[in-house]
């Protein structure tokens, strides 16, 4: 039963299962192991399910349903992501995507197969934006309904535990620390892409998962590996969100250079690919375009200018494009460019959700291992509603055969002085959290990109160091949102390590990971980077991928 109590000042919270994290993954969880008997709580950073990706999807999902076979959808899914996937689990994606997304309408979300875009998508009946809310508020309703509690406008800064996770520390919208103590934690808090400049998430996706596992100990796997959605709008007084352009349109040849070049003949690629197998091919010959000064205003061309009225009118009527209705296709171009979309990295799980510290299990864009180095476009919110049901009903299995921990005075002293320090910090320019943030942003987007080589990344390093150095040290938050922007900005700032500590470290270009200096793949690294936290440095080793059907 979730009660609350007091411990020296600070409120606690004992629950059976802890969910950090409201999108999709983090309320099928708490749906899975609610099934189970157990108490359920889940720790949101916003109002449910606002501070996740899942809302600002398209509603997109690909499976094994219409003519997409289970061998076809497993060799797409490994081949797509470059043969650096864990085969077992998209093993488990295949086996059981089909049976999880039909049992979606029982939470009141249908699915329709549509096999024109690409064999297997599927997808929520429904007009952008409003898919991605209805598949998380429906989720959220029926967990609500079933009796899961949740914690709204509560940022979790850190795990608690030793040789196994109990619980987490986190802080309120009015600065309260607030302790939560469970037999079973899942996390599920996301992925980093506020971490670029140009990306396509919340601004509360700042990497906190990644930070929480790396600072416990726990090994962060392919962090080097950042799917770029290809169509991101940049155009000046317009909505800045990703662009899912009508296929007709991109078949048209209207993504263009400056020169007039389309973009699909000079590079060899298949316009009905860039948003299912070919995300990364298509963000690569873009970014390519951008970098050799054949771009516009850091952007490539939509031009439609010389295409049909019905082409025209399809791009203006069709729900991922209605923002745009007013802005003259038929006089001047419009600036797209790729924006950072989805880490495919991160925690290292096993079949069962578990990661390597006992009591603690991830799920969703935290995790590494399921796509490999490039994702096939609908399998975030498969891998969302598969592995989500899975971490939450083994979480569930596992809090019935062990007890709660006692609390660690020691433990949560520790992590709150990190929150504290923040609130003792004398105001100055330099340590405004959003200033740090944007200099971050920019940086990591220049240097460690979607092009990179061993200049820009050691580039890219320095600076960060001097950012550590001369802003982070006088970070501050006084006020409660100051607090969690400063707690973000650090966060942001050690995901930035990981991400130029693995991109240096894999010396060839596959996937999503592009470097100039080593354009070719190189079957010696058909392997997972793998960093953990040592006391004073980041541990690098390497480990072998897990093959079990499909042979490079």
């Amino acid at each position: 039963m979730i009660s609350f109590i007091v411990y020296r000042m600070e409120k606690v919270i004992n629950t059976d299962v802890l969910i950090i994290g409201s999108g999709a993954a983090g309320l099928r969880a708490a749906i899975e192991a609610k099934k189970e008997g157990v108490d359920v709580l889940i720790a949101s950073k916003s109002p449910m399910g606002f501070a996740s990706c899942s809302i600002c999807s398209g509603g997109g999902f690909t499976a094994p349903l219409g003519s997409l076979t289970r061998e076809k959808y497993f060799k797409m899914t490994v081949t797509a992501g470059e043969y650096i996937n864990d085969q077992s689990l998209v093993e488990i994606l295949v086996d059981e995507s089909t049976s999880r997304l039909l049992e979606l309408e029982k939470f009141g979300i249908k699915i329709e197969i549509d096999d024109v875009s690409w064999p297997g998508r599927c997808f929520i009946p429904g007009d952008f934006p409003l898919v991605g809310f209805n598949l998380v508020n429906r989720l959220a309703k029926y967990a609500k309904r079933m009796g899961v509690k949740t914690l709204d406008n509560l940022m979790i800064t850190s795990l608690l535990g030793d040789e196994v996770v109990y619980g987490a520390l986190g802080i309120d919208a009015k600065k309260r620390p607030i302790c939560l103590n469970a037999k079973a934690v899942v996390l599920a808090s996301g992925g980093a892409g506020q971490v670029y400049e140009r990306n396509d998430n919340p601004v509360q996706i700042t990497g906190d998962g990644y930070l929480m596992a790396f600072e416990f100990g726990l090994p962060l796997i392919d962090m080097e590996f950042i799917q770029y959605f290809p169509t991101g709008s940049i155009e000046e007084g317009y909505p800045k969100f990703m662009l899912a352009l009508p296929l007709e349109i991109v078949q048209s040849g209207a993504l263009q250079n400056i020169h007039g070049e389309e973009l699909a003949k000079k590079y060899g690629l298949d316009p009905k690919q860039i948003y299912s197998t070919q995300r990364d091919s298509w963000a690569r010959a873009m970014a390519k375009e951008i970098f050799r000064g054949s771009g516009e205003a850091g952007a490539v061309l939509l031009d439609m200018t010389r295409l049909s009225i019905d082409l025209q009118e399809l791009f203006k009527n069709d729900p991922f494009c209605k923002s745009f209705k007013r802005f003259p296709i038929s006089e001047k171009p419009l600036h797209v460019t790729p924006v950072a979309h989805t880490f495919l990295g991160g925690v290292k799980i096993d079949k069962l959700c578990q990661t390597p510290v006992p009591g603690l299990f991830a799920t969703g864009e935290v995790t590494g291992g399921i796509h490999g180095a490039n994702r096939v476009g609908g399998n975030a919110l498969t891998e969302c509603i598969v592995f989500g049901a899975r971490a939450g009903h083994n979480a569930a299995q596992y809090a019935q055969s062990h007890k709660i921990n006692n609390i660690d005075e020691w433990d949560i002293k520790v992590n709150l002085i990190k929150i504290k320090e923040l609130k003792h910090q004398k105001p100055s320019v330099a340590g405004i959290p959003k200033k740090i943030k944007s200099m971050l942003q920019i940086l990591m987007w220049n240097k460690a990109g979607i092009i990179k080589s061993d200049k820009s990344l050691i580039d890219a390093k320095e600076g960060l160091k001097r950012i550590e150095e001369e802003n982070l040290t006088k970070i501050y938050g006084s006020k409660p949102r100051e607090i969690w922007n400063a707690i973000e900005a650090k966060n942001l700032c050690t995901v930035s390590k990981l991400v130029i500590t693995s991109a240096l470290e894999r010396k060839e270009s596959r996937g999503s990971h592009y470097r100039t200096d080593y354009e070719n793949k190189d079957k010696n690294w058909i392997k997972h980077i793998s960093l953990r936290k040592k006391k004073n440095y980041i541990e690098v080793t390497t480990n072998p991928v897990n093959i079990t059907k499909l042979f490079p």
